[in-house]
């Protein structure tokens, strides 16, 4: 049987896999700093997956992040990541804003959130930005779109928002730089971003062979859809915005 290693799992992971995550999430999920490398053998492992990780390691980091994916796969070995899809969310962001500029009421809503996608997450200064923001408004402009951006994740924390006992916003105040460092230390924060070429180009360089985009359905991991990792059970993607790749160890 393959042995499958879940790194920055969160609360999605399986139990036929080896789970991981900056603290434990879950039942069975492992503890590890990823920032300071992986504590496994080498080529101990048949696939490494990792969703939405990536970009939160500065970019000088992420060379190093997955080389040490590589020294745990064994030769032949399937990495599988995914990111947020840059390319996909620049397009998006050229369309809307010529909409938007021409008086399209629809552009004009949808713009709104790309424009949190596009920068938010990178320039944040406290946990949940301007995109909870967003979400805590009433009505939320574009909220179709925005729940076809970002999947069923964004059901949850709508529900949570709308839940919450309703009060007035405090005064907006600017954190301290203790604060802020403290936050952008926090892990929540991207550091970078990555589109196809870009992508493909960092894990070459980290020694991978055969960088392919994939769907989310997608995969050379035998079985992979059944581990509900990319995808929910009725099939849709579980991360809309992301890019999928996959490469392999020479």
């Amino acid at each position: 049987m393959a042995r499958m290693l879940n790194l920055g799992c969160g609360r999605r992971f399986h139990p036929d896999w080896v789970n991981v995550d900056f603290r434990s999430s879950g039942p069975g999920v492992l503890a590890c700093d990823l920032s300071r490398g992986l504590c496994f053998a080498d080529q101990s492992f048949d696939v490494v997956y990792h969703s939405h990780v990536l970009e939160h390691f500065p970019k000088p980091q992420a060379p190093g992040f997955l080389r040490e994916c590589l020294r745990v796969l064994r030769p032949g070995g399937v990495l599988r990541c995914a990111v947020p899809d840059l390319e996909t969310i620049a397009r998006l962001y050229l369309r809307l804003l010529e909409g938007a500029s021409a008086g399209d009421s629809t552009s004009r809503e949808r713009y709104e959130w790309i424009m949190l996608e596009l920068l938010d997450q990178m320039v944040r200064e406290r946990s949940g930005g301007e995109m909870l923001a967003h979400w805590k408004r009433e009505p939320m402009p574009a909220e179709d779109f925005v729940i076809e951006r970002v999947g069923s994740e964004v059901r949850r924390a709508l529900a949570a928002v709308r839940a919450a006992k309703r009060a007035a916003p405090a005064a907006w105040t600017r954190p301290t730089a203790a604060e802020i460092g403290a936050f952008r230390l926090s892990g929540e924060a991207h550091h970078w971003m990555y589109d196809r070429y870009s992508l493909a180009r960092l894990l070459e360089e980290a020694g991978f062979k055969e960088p392919r985009v994939r769907r989310a359905d997608e995969s050379a991991i035998p079985g992979f859809n059944a581990f509900l990792l990319d995808i929910e059970a009725d099939g849709s993607t579980r991360k809309p915005d992301s890019l999928f790749m996959e490469a392999f160890r020479p």
